[in-house]
């Protein structure tokens, strides 16, 4: 079995992604971890240095490395991961693809806590952050619908939404 969890940053892919893996006894791969892991360097550091062309595309060799090479997981992409290369129709071929489908408020609130660690939007102020994810969303929900199954999260506990995608896929 593959499973991928999809969705906007903040949206709890690689949080859901551990607990449901745990559940299913299988191993788990956060694609961000795995591109830390193998520049030694942090993606902030990567983005600064390489810019974000780069970094998609060894992105993309990661994601493909994964889905061909593994045969069951629980993965969680980057929010930006299916938006690139195709990558969504990949990540459909080759998994199981779940939409973690959050509202931009509740995105904002959970981002705003974090925001040193995205290179994305460290750098933006609180209204800049939400007109960013407001507007980053909408251009980025168009490759997230191409999900095969989506899961409203708004207001669910983790163990809901794992509750969720274990009903899709028994």
């Amino acid at each position: 079995m593959k499973i991928t969890l999809i969705g906007y940053m903040g949206s709890g892919k690689t949080t859901i992604g551990k607990i449901l893996s745990k559940k299913l006894n299988l191993d788990f791969y956060d694609l961000d971890a795995l591109l830390v892991e193998s520049k030694n360097d942090s993606i902030c550091n990567f983005f600064k240095k390489k810019g974000e062309l780069l970094f998609r595309k060894r992105e993309h060799f990661m994601l493909k490395k994964i889905l061909i090479e593994k045969n069951k997981y629980v993965f969680s992409v980057g929010g930006g991961a299916p938006c690139f290369y195709n990558n969504i129709y990949l990540l459909n071929k080759y998994s199981n693809t779940f939409y973690l489908k959050t509202d931009s408020y509740t995105l904002f609130k959970r981002l705003f806590l974090e925001k040193k660690t995205r290179p994305l939007i460290s750098h933006l102020s609180k209204n800049e952050l939400f007109r960013f994810i407001i507007k980053h969303l909408s251009k980025r929900a168009y490759f997230y619908e191409k999900s095969l199954e989506k899961i409203n999260i708004c207001g669910k506990s983790k163990e809901d939404i794992v509750q969720e995608i274990l009903k899709y896929i028994s």
